[in-house]
């Protein structure tokens, strides 16, 4: 430790080198624990389940073009068929007609609140669904049961509306604390004092849903949130969703020729279209992807050119004090001494440009949770960062340090 002072000494000579390092490694901290931060939360955003079996299920949208499908009847009476055709193909476990949407950052919301409750309701995503939606989808009901035929408004009834319902867990915590929802009432509302027009007793509760929707607006917990209603779903304008749940390794993809051409044959005059829900978690975390791609690359580029420069550094360092070296190996320094002396200076320039990245990493970090996401920097990651950068500028100086034992004590006796 009796080097520093001389080394603080040498370096007010090279004060312009000393501060650009200083400055680069600052940097260098403040945009790779930020950049590795942005990572984590990436990749436990595309971590997120949603509750569904995504691995095996598959969305056929069915888009009618001839005009009898602008019947309600025949709208419904498809339905119900096409539900049994796509339950007996080989491979299918379940089938259901339903528009619950799946890593779609939308779908369609309400307010809702306990009967006889003067409370602000809470918001939900609300969706519909035939009679195996459930097992179809394949959520975990934790409390109560899934829908049941009796469930079901009658065939045929344009009046007649759902009153019962299954709701997330999320839900559930929202309107009864202190749980059992199962045999509850709710009912949509508006606000505070909307009276319960059309009450719905809650026959189930899902362990796990989640549609990424209201996660960047003032309601996160929308995205976690549902409340699904016993009823077919359908029409000639936007068309009717099935969901087909494929049996433990079958690859939904497999079916869907099968799918088509079983559907076509009962009932013409429509087009389809396919898509895995596993395709559609892809398509919705392909900008996450990007994310943590270029955030890599970054990582690797600020860490590669910082290392360039603490061995330039130390190379040109060494250059200008060859004579000044063989002088200290006359007089008795070993090499070990040479390479202790070179590395002292690196921490010492390192820990200072640490030292403002420190500051640096917190400031980029407040401005990002205010303008990007809330994910705050923890302070291990920062502590992290500090000990890649110490390691990483003493790898980096040990090349030049090394070179620097080569020079000869001769050499100090040389006048040019």
């Amino acid at each position: 430790m009796n080097q520093i002072g001389p080394i603080l000494r040498a370096m007010k000579h090279n004060r312009t080198r000393v501060v650009l390092i200083v400055l680069e490694i600052a940097v260098t901290l403040a945009i790779v624990t930020n950049c590795v931060n942005v990572i984590l939360a990436e990749r436990r955003r595309m971590a997120t389940p949603s509750g569904l079996d995504d691995d095996h299920l598959l969305r056929v949208t069915t888009m009618p073009f001839s005009p009898e499908f602008k019947k309600m009847e025949v709208i419904d009476a498809t339905i119900a068929s096409d539900v049994r055709i796509l339950a007996g193909i080989p491979g299918v476990r379940s089938a259901a007609n339903a528009n619950v949407p799946a890593w779609e950052g939308g779908g369609s919301s309400t307010g809702v609140k306990v009967v006889g409750q003067s409370m602000e309701p809470t918001g939900t995503q609300i969706y519909f669904g035939t009679k195996d939606v459930m097992d179809t989808l394949g959520v975990k009901i934790i409390e109560g049961r899934a829908f049941r035929e009796e469930d079901y408004p009658p065939t045929g009834d344009a009046e007649a509306r759902p009153r019962f319902a299954i709701i997330s867990k999320a839900l559930a915590d929202s309107l009864f604390p202190d749980g059992h929802a199962v045999g509850k009432a709710i009912h949509e509302a508006n606000d505070a004092n909307s009276v319960a027009d059309h009450p719905m007793t809650v026959v189930g509760v899902i362990e796990r849903f989640y549609n990424p929707w209201g996660m960047f607006g003032r309601d996160p917990g929308l995205s976690e949130r549902v409340m699904i209603e016993p009823s077919g779903v359908g029409g000639y304008e936007g068309g009717t969703d099935y969901y087909i749940r494929t049996e433990p390794g079958v690859d939904p993809t497999s079916i869907v020729g099968e799918v088509e051409k079983r559907l076509s044959a009962a009932s013409p005059g429509r087009v389809f279209e396919f898509l895995t829900i596993e395709e559609k978690r892809n398509r919705w975390f392909d900008g996450s992807k990007i994310v943590v791609t270029t955030m890599s690359c970054i990582i690797v580029a600020l860490i590669a050119v910082t290392s360039l420069g603490l061995l330039g550094l130390t190379s040109l360092s060494v250059a200008e004090r060859r004579k000044q070296i063989g002088t200290r190996r006359a007089l008795g320094a070993t090499r070990g001494d040479i390479v202790a002396h070179l590395l002292v200076e690196n921490w010492l320039v390192t820990s200072a440009g640490l030292a403002l990245g420190i500051a640096g990493a917190v400031v980029l970090n407040m401005y990002l949770v205010a303008r990007v996401s809330d994910t705050k920097l923890p302070w291990e990651l920062v502590a992290g960062g500090m000990v890649l950068l110490w390691i990483n500028g003493l790898v980096s100086t040990l090349p030049a340090a090394l070179k620097a034992t080569l020079v000869p004590p001769w050499i100090a006796t040389r006048s040019v």
